[in-house]
Protein backbone atom coordinates (compact mmCIF):
# COMPACT_ATOMS: atom_id res chain seq x y z
CA UNK A 1 0.00 0.00 0.00
CA UNK A 2 1.20 3.49 -0.79
CA UNK A 3 1.91 5.42 2.39
CA UNK A 4 -0.96 7.73 3.33
CA UNK A 5 -3.36 6.26 0.78
CA UNK A 6 -6.35 4.26 1.96
CA UNK A 7 -7.18 1.13 -0.02
CA UNK A 8 -10.29 1.48 -2.18
CA UNK A 9 -11.74 -1.76 -0.95
CA UNK A 10 -10.74 -5.05 0.59
CA UNK A 11 -10.33 -8.24 -1.39
CA UNK A 12 -13.46 -10.38 -1.24
CA UNK A 13 -13.71 -14.19 -1.45
CA UNK A 14 -14.12 -15.16 -5.09
CA UNK A 15 -17.27 -17.11 -4.28
CA UNK A 16 -19.00 -13.73 -3.83
CA UNK A 17 -17.94 -12.30 -7.23
CA UNK A 18 -20.83 -10.91 -9.30
CA UNK A 19 -21.86 -12.94 -12.33
CA UNK A 20 -23.67 -10.06 -14.02
CA UNK A 21 -21.14 -9.36 -16.80
CA UNK A 22 -19.37 -6.44 -15.11
CA UNK A 23 -15.59 -6.51 -15.16
CA UNK A 24 -13.82 -7.12 -11.86
CA UNK A 25 -10.23 -7.49 -10.66
CA UNK A 26 -9.29 -11.05 -9.71
CA UNK A 27 -6.23 -12.71 -8.21
CA UNK A 28 -5.01 -16.09 -7.03
CA UNK A 29 -3.83 -16.02 -3.40
CA UNK A 30 -0.25 -17.15 -2.98
CA UNK A 31 0.42 -16.84 -6.70
CA UNK A 32 3.02 -14.58 -8.26
CA UNK A 33 0.61 -14.03 -11.13
CA UNK A 34 -0.59 -10.47 -11.63
CA UNK A 35 -4.11 -9.27 -10.96
CA UNK A 36 -6.38 -9.89 -13.95
CA UNK A 37 -9.37 -7.98 -15.28
CA UNK A 38 -12.09 -10.59 -15.85
CA UNK A 39 -15.84 -10.92 -16.35
CA UNK A 40 -18.41 -13.72 -16.27
CA UNK A 41 -19.64 -14.98 -19.63
CA UNK A 42 -23.17 -16.36 -19.22
CA UNK A 43 -23.15 -18.18 -22.56
CA UNK A 44 -19.95 -20.09 -21.82
CA UNK A 45 -20.68 -20.23 -18.07
CA UNK A 46 -17.06 -19.25 -17.46
CA UNK A 47 -14.83 -16.42 -16.22
CA UNK A 48 -12.91 -14.85 -19.12
CA UNK A 49 -9.99 -12.43 -19.19
CA UNK A 50 -9.80 -9.45 -21.57
CA UNK A 51 -8.43 -11.73 -24.31
CA UNK A 52 -11.53 -13.95 -23.99
CA UNK A 53 -9.36 -16.69 -22.48
CA UNK A 54 -10.75 -18.75 -19.58
CA UNK A 55 -9.52 -17.65 -16.16
CA UNK A 56 -9.35 -20.40 -13.54
CA UNK A 57 -8.31 -20.60 -9.91
CA UNK A 58 -9.23 -17.12 -8.69
CA UNK A 59 -9.44 -16.87 -4.92
CA UNK A 60 -10.29 -13.18 -4.42
CA UNK A 61 -11.83 -10.27 -6.27
CA UNK A 62 -12.30 -6.48 -6.10
CA UNK A 63 -14.68 -4.16 -7.91
CA UNK A 64 -12.95 -1.78 -10.31
CA UNK A 65 -12.56 1.54 -8.48
CA UNK A 66 -14.13 4.67 -9.97
CA UNK A 67 -11.90 7.04 -11.89
CA UNK A 68 -10.80 10.27 -10.16
CA UNK A 69 -13.25 13.16 -10.43
CA UNK A 70 -10.54 15.84 -10.83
Amino acid sequence: MVSGVDPVSEWQPFSTAPKNGEEILACKAGSEEVVELISWNPILQAWLDRNAEPYHGATHWLPIPPTPKH
